[in-house]
């Protein structure tokens, strides 16, 4: 089999990676989008979205596994604590105005009754910051046990 030759240098492959990069989140982001319109504003049925939401999720567990070998956590943060918080705070919050304004608009009754979409509201929010809370603790307890892992197998202190 013939190897296929590199017409690029490596400053011109890390310019491509970066494009790769940013259009991956472009369409990652696209993709929730899509699948958050059908699924909650257009009703459409499982069988409408749910390949779209395969693909999400192939690519969420892809970019999971592979920042969890290269010991990776993020561009702009680390794995604490407080950045756990944050980040189940903007998820769970967001993730709760979308479903507020889609009961609100889909279900009569909730409009008639905003003290019940409330406390839906806010009950959906508890459970979502729990559950991202949870999810990035472990993702980034397992991080942080991966890098001190690759730190220890290529530092320089190998006895001689």
């Amino acid at each position: 089999m013939k190897k296929i030759k590199k017409v690029v240098d490596e400053r011109q492959e890390l310019e491509l990676y970066k494009i790769e990069h940013v259009c991956f989140w472009i369409v990652f982001w696209l993709l929730l989008g899509s699948i958050i319109v059908q699924s909650m504003f257009l009703n459409a049925p499982f069988s409408q979205w749910g390949f779209e939401w395969s693909i999400f999720m192939i690519s969420c567990g892809g970019v999971m596994v592979g920042c969890y070998k290269k010991g990776q956590w993020d561009f702009y943060s680390k794995p604490t604590t407080k950045n756990y918080l944050i980040y189940s705070l903007v998820g769970a919050g967001a993730f709760a105005i979308i479903y507020a304004i889609t009961m609100y608009l889909n279900h009569p009754y909730l409009k008639d009754n905003l003290l019940a979409l409330a406390s839906l509201t806010a009950l959906i929010f508890g459970l979502l910051f729990a559950l991202i809370f949870v999810a990035l603790f472990v993702s980034g307890t397992l991080v942080k046990k991966r890098q001190q892992k690759l730190e220890n197998q290529f530092s320089d202190d190998d006895p001689q």
